[in-house]
């Protein structure tokens, strides 16, 4: 799947099981290095270190490991090959950013709390609607009125948590700051596209609860129904062991392939911000005769035989010639053109003048040689004229006897 190009959350989310997949040796390092951090905090406990030194210990490392985690999924995501060491050593200031910026993330679920408390204070609805729905007495309008009340406590902090979603990945991978993270979270999701991040919300939010509901599910009412014979909850076979494996393994699948989901939407989502419109599908192709070659230098496309132009295919062509095209709106540019392909009528007058009094004729070697033959021959011809001319004006003399 190319990220650069526009894809659906329900793609994405099929997309980050995949990615789970490829990063199968890192994720094996980064839970390694999870279990030796755990170990290391168990034997800080028995050696006698204060707890709440442990705690505040580990709301740092708690963010540190989550933007690891995001590191991880990052660089395969965009192919940068990050190896595991490097995204431990390059995720301590992010992580620094990551606390603060969960500080001010529990402030504002805190102020949405008050703020909750203090609209229903002294108000006996939830004791009514509880009463209510208990004994059954519960009519259309009460759930109504239930529904319409979660909607409307529920649609700000939906709303903010939507705008903000993407700010714990931009600290993570694009290793911004957290007031410059929460703005590029607020600028990605701006206009409609608020609507794909609170969809990623309520996937990451949900899935997991309806994972559980379903496990739930089959093991109070489908294995009762229909597999009571076979199911002993006190005596397993090994059948039940390994389904019950198996489901706490797709859990763990399920838990880690979230984060996976959420770098890929964010990604999704940040190229197609920064190049205003996502990357359209390649449809040059090259032709399928061979590639003639113009000039010494050789600078052509490589040849393809009608497939689809690659990044790669193109990797080593060079660019020896470009040309810029100037704005037609550009009133210097235009001034120029003007003086030089259209000059004034007073220029031409002079030059056609110039042209007049210097006609220019272009003639070749034989030409002049011809030319000088013949001036020689009208010369001579010009001395004979004189001569015979001079001898028939000559005064006769008449001699007598």
């Amino acid at each position: 799947m190319e990220i650069r190009e526009q894809h659906n959350l329900a793609r994405l989310l099929i997309e980050s099981f995949a990615l789970l997949n490829r990063c199968g040796g890192a994720l094996l390092g980064y839970l390694i290095t999870v279990l030796l951090f755990m170990l290391a905090e168990g034997v800080l406990v028995w050696a006698g270190v204060p707890v709440f030194m442990l705690k505040l210990a580990n709301i740092f490392f708690a963010a540190y490991f989550s933007v690891v985690l995001l590191r991880i999924f990052g660089a395969k995501a965009e192919k940068t090959d990050e190896s595991v060491s490097n995204s431990l050593s390059a995720s301590v200031f992010p992580a620094v950013y990551q606390v603060i910026f969960n500080i001010f993330y529990t402030i504002v679920w805190v102020a949405f709390t008050l703020a909750f408390v203090f609209f229903f204070r002294g108000s006996d609805s939830f004791a009514n609607w509880t009463m209510q729905i208990m004994t059954g007495t519960a009519t259309g309008g009460t759930y109504a009125s239930i529904v319409l009340t979660v909607l409307a406590v529920a649609a700000v902090p939906l709303y903010v948590g939507a705008r903000l979603l993407y700010a714990p990945v931009a600290i993570a991978i694009r290793e911004q700051g957290p007031i410059e993270a929460v703005l590029y979270s607020f600028q990605l999701t701006s206009g409609t596209r608020v609507l794909t991040s609170l969809g990623a919300m309520l996937i990451i939010m949900l899935l997991p609860m309806l994972f559980v509901g379903a496990v739930l599910y089959g093991g109070y009412v489908a294995i009762p129904l229909y597999f009571a014979d076979s199911f002993n909850l006190a005596q397993l076979s090994p059948v039940w062991i390994g389904v019950f494996v198996g489901l706490g393994i797709l859990y763990c699948a399920i838990l880690l392939a979230l984060p996976a989901f959420l770098v890929l939407v964010f990604l999704n989502q940040d190229y197609g911000h920064n190049r205003d419109s996502f990357t359209p599908q390649a449809e040059l192709k090259l032709n399928s005769r061979e590639t003639q070659v113009f000039g010494a230098d050789n600078n052509i496309l490589p040849p393809g035989v009608g497939n689809i132009v690659r990044p790669e295919d193109v990797a080593n062509v060079e660019v020896v010639k470009s040309s810029v095209s100037a704005n037609a709106e550009d009133g210097v540019t235009q001034q120029h053109l003007q003086q030089v392909y259209q000059p004034k009528p007073e220029d031409l007058v002079q030059y056609a003048e110039e042209e007049d009094r210097m006609p220019t004729i272009l003639f070749d070697d034989d030409m002049a040689r011809q030319i000088e033959q013949e001036r020689t021959m009208w010369e001579n011809k010009q001395k004979q004229d004189k001569t015979q001319k001079g001898e028939d004006d000559a005064p006769s003399v008449k001699m007598s006897k």
